[in-house]
């Protein structure tokens, strides 16, 4: 059925379009496969809360969202600012200064999601704060990064490993994996069995 769906939205026409990489940024775009199963959880966490989405680092998952599951309100926090292109959509972000943004999105996202632009600790505690400053209370977090960060991953969020391996269009050199605050049961494959 998901591939199913991916297809069908291969064949319509796409409204929103993600602007090229920036390796400089540290930018890798989730393959259609990815960014389809992403969209799809968010869909499904954001379903009836009436709680916009916030999407940290993570364009190509907030242009899947825009596409395929338009009833889903997703905003961009990213550093990027060609990404200004989607309007009021858009908040500038910078992971060095996480706590730098308008007091109307503290505490204002039932699902936060993220993909730090670095693999250091340092970025990721500092994404870690911004996901919580945007969380309301019991929000669901999924984070987006390399293997190497799962002990920080459990510190800082209470974030567990997915099954579920996401992939690049560009390949990385890393093991990337999915992290979840939430068991996410048959969804992405579950929690991996640690």
């Amino acid at each position: 059925e998901q591939q199913q769906q991916l297809q069908q939205g291969e064949e319509e026409e796409e409204d929103i379009q993600i602007v090229s990489e920036d390796w400089r940024l540290s930018q890798f775009w989730y393959d259609k496969f990815t960014a389809f199963a992403l969209a799809q959880e968010v869909s499904h966490l954001s379903s009836g809360s009436g709680s916009p989405v916030a999407c940290i680092a993570c364009p190509s998952l907030y242009v899947e969202l825009k596409n395929r599951f338009p009833g889903v309100y997703a905003h961009l926090f990213e550093y990027d600012q060609r990404f200004q292109r989607y309007g009021s959509d858009f908040t500038f972000y910078d992971f060095n200064f996480p706590e730098n943004l308008a007091l109307e999105y503290h505490h204002a996202f039932k699902v936060v999601v993220a993909d730090p632009p670095y693999l250091s600790e340092d970025c990721l505690y500092k994404t870690a704060q911004t996901m919580k400053l945007l969380a309301k209370n019991e929000s669901s977090f999924i984070l987006l990064t390399g293997a190497l960060q799962c002990d920080a991953a459990l510190k800082l969020l209470n974030a567990r490993p997915c099954v579920f391996r996401p992939l690049h269009q560009s390949k990385l050199g890393n093991d990337f994996m999915l992290f979840t605050n939430y068991d996410p049961l048959e969804r992405l494959g579950g929690w991996e069995q640690l």
